[in-house]
């Protein structure tokens, strides 16, 4: 966590408000060099392709532009960001099962496209008709198990793969590359399963010529000690290169072709380094229960919140205050969904007023943010003692410009 001092969180709450984002600017390059450096040390043709889904806030997302990486969409509108930021099409990768109107452009401009499903194959062949002098090319997302406990949805199995490479050539469709992705499974076993299986494939279908291998997202990042105490494990970037980019560079070390090694990062570079400031508004005993009620709610804080223990801490806001005893409390949200928890359990003294500030926020939190009941709040950007707004207050019009009243 930031863990700023009392008279600093008063200072942007006299400015801002509160609850509040806050975006540790240099800490988030820090941990995005060091990921990026140590798979660069083993194969040099690595890129990063930051996830927009997990946390589009748009000065993060030019952040990642200014330090080389890519835009890793999977709508219209989260491409339409990544353009008016200063992306070209090549800079670009679109997934997703639900890809947009822009997805012909995308491709006729030389963009990197993952197919998911059949439609998207006859789409894209539909389209390479229509330019029958054009040589277009995609990827191609593929789907296999790697002991993560259910099956995904997403990509083709790679039993389907060579129907839909053939498919692809007779259409005068180039394969660019390849990808996966599979949630939940940020093991070094899942992984090297994962790069393994994609090698198999490339030696398998003879895909000598690939422009780019996606492996997708959902490696472990960096964690306050709090909240790594709650896994059994938790994998080190170095631990990553080792069981992946190592693979991948041998296989690659006696080959004319050097083809890209992507990866999509979201939480993984930009969870920790956001924190969450709210204030304590109300304490109550229900049949021996206690809870501790902030002005927040737990779509603020993102999903983690809802497994596990977010580093917390409470901060007085004046010592003159009478606190509360509170054992085994839950601290709980402004909404009326009994689900709205945010820390689970906490036992210490605790005041009306008091500031709780929550770690490790940065990823599917404001982004999955609903219009229920209250607006979202703002985030201030820190960097080297400074600070500057990127994300004001949501109003009343945010929310309801949309309907006809």
């Amino acid at each position: 966590m930031i863990k700023l001092d009392i008279e600093r969180i008063k200072e942007l709450e006299k400015e801002y408000g509160l609850p509040l984002y806050l975006f540790n600017r240099d800490e988030f390059i820090q941990n995005y060099r060091e990921l990026e450096n140590t798979f660069c040390a083993v194969y040099p043709k690595y890129r990063i392709c930051y996830s927009y889904k997990t946390n589009y806030t748009p000065a993060i997302c030019r952040l990642v532009k200014e330090m080389g990486g890519y835009a890793e969409v999977v709508s219209d509108m989260e491409y339409e960001l990544a353009v008016r930021l200063g992306y070209t099409a090549g800079q670009i990768v679109y997934n997703g099962p639900m890809k947009g109107q822009r997805l012909e452009k995308h491709i006729l401009e030389g963009g990197i496209n993952n197919l998911d499903r059949m439609e998207e194959v006859m789409r894209l062949c539909s389209l390479a008709g229509k330019y029958p002098d054009r040589k277009l090319q995609t990827g191609i997302r593929v789907n296999f198990d790697i002991d993560a406990g259910y099956i995904s949805r997403f990509g083709f199995d790679t039993h389907d793969v060579g129907h839909v490479i053939q498919i692809l050539r007779e259409n005068n469709i180039r394969v660019s590359g390849l990808h996966c992705h599979m949630s939940r499974a940020r093991g070094i076993a899942a992984w090297n399963k994962r790069v393994l299986t994609m090698l198999s494939l490339v030696r398998g279908y003879g895909l000598d010529d690939l422009d780019y291998i996606s492996l997708g997202s959902g490696m472990s990042g960096k964690m306050d000690p709090e909240l790594m105490a709650q896994f059994d494990s938790v994998a080190t970037y170095e631990d990553y290169r080792d069981a992946v980019v190592k693979p991948f560079a041998l296989f690659y070390a006696d080959k004319g072709n050097h083809p890209e090694l992507l990866t999509e990062p979201g939480t993984t570079v930009v969870s920790k380094y956001v924190d969450f400031i709210a204030r304590v508004e109300g304490i109550k005993t229900v049949r021996g229960k206690q809870f501790v009620l902030c002005n927040c709610s737990f779509h603020n804080l993102g999903e983690t919140c809802q497994m596990k223990n977010l580093p917390m801490r409470v901060m007085p806001e004046t010592e003159c205050r009478e606190r509360v005893k509170v054992t085994n409390a839950d601290l709980v949200g402004y909404t009326c969904l009994e689900q709205d928890v945010l820390f689970r359990g906490y036992t210490g003294e605790i005041s009306i007023g008091d500031y709780v500030e929550f770690g490790n926020v940065g990823g599917y939190s404001l982004v999955e943010k609903p219009p229920f009941i209250q607006p979202d709040c703002p985030m201030v950007e820190l960097s080297e003692g400074a600070h500057r707004m990127i994300k004001r207050q949501e109003n009343w019009s945010d929310i309801f410009n949309t309907f006809v009243i």
